[in-house]
């Protein structure tokens, strides 16, 4: 194999990720770094924290309940968006320090086969998160601003969501068109959060289990090339177990960036999605709102599902490693070769999981767990109608 063809870099990977968080102030600029912090200083305020909540405070003056859900289905959301946004913020470091270890481990990699499934397998995974989300994000941005055009054209003028402002909106033209571009933008960029946040934690928990896989078969190849000597067999082991301690190091690292942020999305995951659902039973009544509302359901699921999934996967891989790690032709090697590869069954066995916050596992179980928590909160919604 040709090595023009290696998979870009990590720092490439994740080039959409880097942009949003420029755009959004987390990242400074080097030529004009005061004016930037003016520009992020303004940014957060008015929507990072702002938006979230205007949201929050409109359900103290809401009487109906058709308000109440229709706000719940969004200020839940957008509270949990920018504290995963500030979240990952301070951790920026970590995902530098992330980057390297991904990197590093990239290195590694010297089998042509090896190559191939990084950058037909891995790599592929990780990027349909990303383009999952496109599809999430402009479909909600599209659909939620010609859900209400259409809205306004057929009955009267009114906002995306119910919420307070320091103003009355519909006072004068001014007014509402003050409020509208401020739910708008606020929108755009709560969906540009959302964008990266949910997306972060999935792709590199899908490249963690590649890079498993591969170690699993690097390890399964050892003391099988007889041109090797005993003390090159037992370095190639050594190399191994250092890529296994990246591994833990990597998996340490995940867990601290998206740990809170996924405590958080996980206990309101069910309230947002029954929210939604009791809301398209009730209220929704044309064609428009249901495709808008369909979507934001969706999306509503894609916060949660595609970090517990690849959870689930990178569990898998990790236990795999244990076995291929008797795959090698460790019968034919000497006692220090014996010795070592011992000491990282050891390691091996120890269970790797994401835990968040000492009470949920980042896999299918918690995702399906959250699934019936709002299917639980339908049937409360439809007994009592």
């Amino acid at each position: 194999m040709a090595y023009e063809e290696k998979p870009q870099n990590v720092k490439e990977l994740f080039r959409a990720h880097w942009l949003v968080w420029k755009w959004l102030g987390q990242v400074p600029h080097p030529k004009y770094p005061k004016l930037y912090k003016v520009y992020a200083i303004f940014l957060n305020t008015f929507f990072s924290l702002g938006y979230p909540l205007h949201l929050l405070l409109g359900l103290l003056y809401l009487v109906k309940l058709e308000d109440v859900l229709l706000n719940l289905t969004i200020s839940v959301s957008v509270a949990i968006c920018s504290l995963k946004f500030f979240n990952i913020w301070r951790n920026l470091k970590k995902v530098q320090h992330l980057e390297q270890i991904f990197d590093t481990l990239c290195a590694r990699i010297n089998h042509p086969n090896d190559w191939r499934y990084y950058r037909e397998v891995s790599i592929p995974r990780a990027q349909k998160v990303l383009h999952l989300f496109y599809f999430v994000c402009v479909g909600t941005a599209v659909t939620s601003e010609f859900t209400l055009l259409i809205m306004c054209i057929a009955t009267d003028w009114r906002l995306m969501y119910p919420a307070y402002f320091p103003f009355q909106p519909y006072a004068t033209t001014g007014n509402y068109l003050m409020a509208h571009l401020f739910q708008m933008f606020g929108l755009f960029v709560e969906l540009a959060e959302n964008l990266v946040n949910d997306t972060y934690g999935a792709m590199c928990l899908a490249l963690l289990a590649g890079h498993a896989h591969l170690l699993g078969r690097r390890v399964a190849s050892i003391g099988y090339d007889t041109k090797k000597s005993y003390e090159e067999c037992n370095r190639d082991l050594i190399n191994c177990i250092a890529d296994h301690n990246l591994l833990f190091d990597c998996h340490r690292t995940i867990g601290e960036i998206i740990g809170v942020g996924m405590f958080f999305q996980i206990i309101s995951a069910s309230l947002v999605l029954g929210c939604v659902i009791i809301y398209m039973v009730f209220y929704v009544d044309n064609i428009f709102e249901g495709v808008y509302y369909s979507i934001y359901l969706f999306g509503c699921a894609m916060e949660v599902f595609p970090t517990c999934y690849f959870g689930t996967h990178f569990e898998f891989e990790f236990e795999q490693l244990t076995h291929m790690l008797f795959a090698c032709n460790w019968m034919d090697q000497n006692r220090v070769f014996k010795r070592n590869l011992i000491i990282c069954v050891e390691q091996s066995l120890q269970k790797r999981n994401f835990r968040v916050g000492g009470m949920f596992h980042i896999n299918l179980n918690t995702f399906f767990a959250t699934c019936k928590g709002a299917y639980s909160l339908l049937a409360v919604a439809l007994s009592m109608k």
